[in-house]
């Protein structure tokens, strides 16, 4: 009896598979039962972060990594601090959430619509989405607890403490660990503690969580893909190995399409590691296992790019087929200098010691391997993307693999040898973290700096760019911008539209189209800018808006050279008293009047050729984007 007994007991693996077949057995029940059931899909989100997290577990363990009572102590504390350190972060600013501040958050809202009318639509708008810029694949795991709350920008930052770090903190403890038995690491407490809070802490890891970009998710399966393959040199096949480094490859690239740069830069220097690895057993004599493990490489990496292309053939062909460079060359701020640049300002001086520090460690012992990996993947991965545009700061997530792979060895540096100077290190790495907390996370950080220091920044020459930066990170003129909102939604009737001439951090239509989030009274009134040339169409709603706002002075905050919107003020006011009469101003209280203008004389053929002219330049590049655009309105309007 007792033999039968033991036949029928089922692994933990085997518990969690068969609790989540049952769980999805029972959601398309439900699905079926109440198809327009408003609680489907938090269910849903709830189920693939359940899944989610159980596949990082089973990622440790397929990696050998093991978290004691110790490490989940370190994990639960760290969660809790975070927990605190977002509430208290949120709730001391006002922020409004636009451009892609706010893509997320829409992506939600349209998602949550989509599961409203049935769970085929829901699940089209998903799966659909695979080939635009922004997929809604994140917004899978993001609903639950989202729904509960009131659907804020600031409640949805939030969320991510629940339904993004949990995993994340388990899947870098596991990269910690496997990387302190890869380096050896003799202290072994020490270490994981110094280590694991300087990841956890660095100030790109959570930059954008803090403004609702859940960018940081993908972040998950790139560190899977680290803990996967750090040690792994493909002596032998492991099917589950393979089958877990495919789908976190495929979910990495659905969670941010840039982070296909990491995916190259890492894959290709990953795979010459391993050929270096085979060649020096090749000399050893080992000529038959060195054959093996070139063969499994080429195995995995032709079956994984074949997969790949058929299950997100939308994505591979919109890439093919789209001219990134050109169309992002307005974000190309001064190529690879400017680049290393920004790297260095966003990594900052303690960092740059620690890297030093651990690249010491590995030379003395002779085990270069990670810090060549790292330091591979982070120039390859910076080359393509600079071949694009420069990074802004939270493209800096899909660097973090790399700069993490080179500060491990000097956290294993200082606590190896921690006796020795331990007050100076121990001050060291606390002053590091209480500095790294106090970074300043807001849309135009470019230097990682405290609050504190930006506020007694001794450079008189950044001061005006200091004060633009709290005008966008705490907003003071919130009643304001939510006084004109509501004004546009009072005098624009159903089918009527004003247009916001200012595009920029500082305003923007988004500002007023999502100050009263998650209402969105004016999000049919008020028109999208033009600002981005190769990004922004020529603005014929411009013509058809019964008002024209615009600002004074012109705002001028995160606009690079090319910018439209100035342009197009200039050539507005030169012109607007024959065709706008001034309907009212609205002080701004920082210095910034805002006016509105209202249309008097219907649009022309020469009016828009007017302002058609005057872009050309922009206009030769993209002659779809402009001649076309206007030719085909006057077409249509019969001019």
């Amino acid at each position: 009896m007792s033999a039968v007994l033991s036949r029928l007991r089922v692994s933990a693996g085997g518990k969690v598979l068969l609790f989540l077949g049952i769980s999805a057995a029972l959601l398309a029940i439900f699905a079926f039962a109440a198809p327009g059931s408003g609680a489907f899909f938090p269910l849903v989100s709830l189920w693939c972060s359940l899944a989610l997290f159980f596949c990082a577990l089973g990622a440790l363990r397929v990696a050998q990594v093991k978290l004691d009572l110790f490490h989940c102590t370190v994990l639960i504390g760290v969660w809790a601090a975070a927990l605190l350190y977002f509430f208290w972060a949120l709730h001391r600013r006002s922020f409004v959430y636009i451009w892609d501040y706010a893509n997320y958050l829409t992506l939600q809202y349209e998602a949550e619509a989509a599961f409203a009318e049935g769970p085929a639509a829901g699940f089209a708008a998903i799966f659909g989405s695979f080939g635009d810029d922004y997929t809604s694949f994140i917004t899978l795991f993001l609903d639950f607890p989202f729904c509960l709350t009131d659907r804020t920008g600031d409640s949805f930052a939030l969320c991510q403490v629940f339904s993004i770090l949990p995993t994340l903190l388990v899947v870098l403890a596991g990269l910690v660990i496997k990387a302190g038995q890869l380096l050896q690491v003799r202290n072994r407490l020490w270490y994981f503690l110094i280590g694991f809070s300087w990841l956890v802490t660095y100030p790109f890891l959570r930059m954008s969580a803090l403004l609702a970009q859940p960018d940081w998710f993908g972040l998950i399966f790139a560190f899977t893909i680290l803990l996967l393959t750090l040690d792994y040199r493909f002596e032998k096949p492991e099917p589950l190995r393979w089958l877990l480094l495919f789908f976190a490859t495929a979910a990495v690239i659905l969670s941010r399409r840039w982070y296909l740069y990491f995916v190259v830069g890492y894959y290709f220097s990953y795979a010459l590691l391993v050929l270096v690895h085979s060649t020096k057993r090749a000399r050893a004599g080992e000529k038959s296992a060195a054959l093996r493990q070139v063969g499994n490489l080429v195995l995995f990496g032709l079956g994984s790019v074949a997969a790949m292309t058929a299950l997100l053939w939308q994505m591979v062909s919109r890439i093919l087929s789209y001219d990134y460079a050109g169309r992002y060359s307005f974000y190309n701020g001064g190529g690879i200098a400017y680049e290393l640049l920004l790297q260095g300002c966003r990594l900052g001086l303690l960092n740059v010691v620690l890297i030093l520090l651990g690249v010491l460690y590995l030379f003395r012992r002779h085990r270069p391997a990670m810090v060549c990996l790292g330091g591979l993947e982070l120039v390859l991965s910076l080359l393509l993307f600079t071949r694009i545009q420069n990074s802004g700061s939270h493209q800096m997530l899909l660097y973090l693999p790399g700069w993490f792979l080179l500060f491990l060895p000097g956290a294993a540096a200082l606590a190896d040898d921690i006796r020795r100077h331990r007050n100076l290190k121990l001050f060291y790495w606390v002053f590091t973290l209480v500095f790294a907390v106090s970074v300043r996370c807001s849309p135009l950080t470019s230097l990682a700096l405290p609050d504190v220091v930006l506020d007694h920044f001794p450079l008189s020459a950044a001061k005006e760019f200091i004060r633009l930066d709290e005008l966008t990170y705490d907003r003071r003129d919130l009643p304001q911008i939510q006084y004109i909102a509501r004004w546009i939604d009072s005098h624009c009737a159903e089918g009527e539209i004003a247009y916001m001439i200012p595009h920029d951090m500082l305003y923007c239509p988004d500002h007023f189209k999502n100050c009263l989030l998650p209402e969105e009274p004016i999000g049919d009134k008020l028109a999208f800018g033009f600002s981005v040339p190769g990004t922004h169409n020529f603005p014929m709603e411009f013509f058809e808006a019964k008002y024209v706002l615009t600002a004074d002075p012109f705002p001028q905050t995160y606009v690079g050279q090319g910018e439209m919107s100035h342009k197009l003020n200039d050539l507005f006011l030169a012109v607007r008293d024959q065709y706008f009469t001034m309907e009212q101003t609205v002080d701004m209280g920082n210095g910034t009047i805002f006016t509105i203008w209202r249309r008097t004389v219907e649009p022309t053929r020469a009016e828009v050729e007017y302002y058609l002219s005057a872009f050309k330049d922009e206009g030769a590049l993209y002659p779809e984007m402009f001649s076309k655009v206007a030719e085909d309105w006057l077409a249509a309007h019969g001019m």
